[in-house]
């Protein structure tokens, strides 16, 4: 089934009805490896960070 083209005016008005309805989905997300070398480095520490919490407290489970 072919949907009939919209015109721009109506791809704008859709968008904003897109958006106002789920603002947090509609942001922009950069994927990690266009991330500066701050953000990865940032990005790296808090996980192992994390990682060594959840060791910590759950010495149980093999990391």
């Amino acid at each position: 089934m072919i949907k009939p083209k919209r015109s721009a005016a109506q791809q704008v008005a859709d968008e904003a009805n897109r958006k106002t309805l789920n603002p947090i989905g509609s942001r922009q997300t950069i994927a990690d490896s266009q991330a500066t070398p701050e953000f990865q480095e940032n990005l790296k520490r808090l996980k192992s960070e994390r990682l060594e919490r959840e060791a910590r407290l759950n010495p149980k489970r093999k990391v």
